[in-house]
């Protein structure tokens, strides 16, 4: 899964569970991760005071638990429009929805940037106001069905197109789906989401069929081999199927537990 799109389901999942539970957020950063920082909006524009700002996520979310929160969410576009740009950084666009108690709204973005001299990446996540929030309360269906269905198609494709690789990745990602706990994240010794098991299983899997990338990915070669043995549509649309299902699938599991 893109390490974007990781982090900031990990921070919603780890605040989700903190507010549920009434206890301290647990979240450890990746070893790729040099610092993370949040910074909220100016509190009394009037006064000129300084926007808060947080250097760990433990303050972020007393400050936030501070301000009323009552409920939190990861939201993100379910289509998009240009699949290859997913290759770079910054192109996730997936947000941290804040409800607080007065009825307000808010949201945090995140920026990454890439230190060259440590190897590592900063990330800044900055609060904003949501003016068109949705009245009712924000629900995600479980989409299992149709994330295995367009497995099960995208992978005989793949094999059509003998890229066997892929061919496995999407096999594997069944698998997680269907209950198996190989997961392909701890391989990484990344800290999974803390979500129900159930919910983990569609995160993972998610995790797994994320092929979307740059040179080497699925947007890569089986691309231009669809185009030179003419199944440029079938790859265009099972391509935009797959990456929907699967941020759905990452909607569902970290927000609907």
């Amino acid at each position: 899964m893109n390490g974007e799109m990781y982090q900031i389901s990990c921070i919603t999942a780890a605040a989700k569970h903190a507010l549920q539970n009434k206890t301290d957020i647990l979240y450890i950063p990746e070893k790729y991760i040099n610092k993370i920082k949040f910074r909220f909006l100016f509190l009394k524009r009037i006064l000129k005071m300084k926007s808060p700002v947080f250097y760990n996520l433990s303050d972020w979310y007393a400050h936030n638990v501070k301000n009323g929160l009552k409920d939190i969410k990861l939201v993100m576009p379910i289509f998009v429009g240009h699949r290859e740009i997913l290759g770079f950084s910054n192109t996730t666009k997936a947000s941290i929805a804040c409800f607080y108690e007065n009825y307000a709204v808010k949201y945090f973005t995140a920026y990454w940037k890439f230190d060259s001299a440590k190897q590592v990446w900063n990330v800044y996540y900055t609060e904003n106001t949501w003016s068109k929030a949705p009245i009712e309360k924000l629900y995600f269906s479980n989409n299992k069905d149709s994330f295995l269905k367009v497995l099960t198609e995208i992978k005989a494709l793949a094999v059509q197109l003998e890229c066997n690789f892929f061919a496995d990745v999407f096999d594997s990602a069944q698998n997680i789906l269907l209950g198996s706990k190989e997961y392909t994240d701890t391989k990484y010794n990344f800290s999974l989401p803390i979500i129900p098991e159930e919910n983990l299983h569609l995160f993972e899997a998610a995790s797994m069929a994320d092929v979307f990338g740059a040179m080497g990915s699925w947007n890569d070669s089986p691309r231009y081999i669809a185009h030179e043995k003419g199944l440029d549509t079938e790859y265009e649309e099972l391509s935009d199927k797959l990456l929907e299902n699967i941020r759905h699938a990452i909607l569902y599991a970290i927000n609907e537990w």
